[in-house]
């Protein structure tokens, strides 16, 4: 509003000059920099002054008692949790570092979106004054491909992912079965082999 202000005729004239390049560009900036204060503060103001490592341990067993039991994170997470014991209690510093590296690409990833929509996209933009029809083809070609991009991340890879799961455990499955038909035959050979010593 303050930026759409500072044109001619001012608010007078809302609808123009609201969506002019430089309002629009304040205001997504303006809401992105309010919704990450305003989230920061309120994680602040939420956490008591008095938190202790014990209040941490209570809220993480509140967490892992919300867990489905027909499909038991201890399943879910099977290979990545492999290393840890049967027993043991899982807390939210193991997981941690379990899954440093997925937390990493998450971060990398979500700063490359925002340097991406935030610095880049619009400084390209402001480049131009009138875009020809050339170049507007272009920019959204460039935003249809970035799309289709993110929709087959979104929408394919998980699936995939999930089905190359489902398989590598069926073979996993596969093997242990074959495993314990030849464990008799194996016994039965081993101990005819003892009866023939034996004669």
């Amino acid at each position: 509003m303050i930026m759409a202000a500072t044109y001619e005729n001012g608010l007078a004239n809302f609808y123009v000059n609201t969506a002019q390049d430089f309002s629009l560009l304040a205001a997504t900036i303006s809401g992105i920099v309010v919704s990450t204060i305003a989230t920061i503060g309120v994680s602040l103001c939420t956490i008591s002054s008095n938190w202790t490592d014990e209040k941490s341990k209570l809220e993480w067993a509140k967490t892992i008692n919300i867990d489905n039991p027909l499909s038991p994170f201890r399943l879910v997470y099977e290979e990545e949790l492999a290393e840890i014991e049967v027993g043991s209690f899982i807390t939210s510093s193991t997981m941690g570092k379990i899954f440093r590296k997925a937390r990493l690409v998450a971060i990398v990833g979500g700063a490359l979106s925002l340097i991406l929509f935030l610095v880049i996209f619009p400084a390209v933009a402001l480049n131009f004054d009138i875009l020809t029809f050339e170049q507007f083809s272009s920019w959204l070609k460039t935003f249809q491909i970035y799309c289709f991009v993110c929709t087959f991340a979104v929408v394919v890879v998980p699936p995939f992912e999930e089905g190359y799961q489902i398989w590598t455990r069926y073979q996993q499955i596969k093997a242990i079965r074959r495993k314990k038909k030849l464990e008799p035959l194996m016994n039965r050979t081993i101990s005819y082999q003892e009866e023939e010593l034996v004669c």
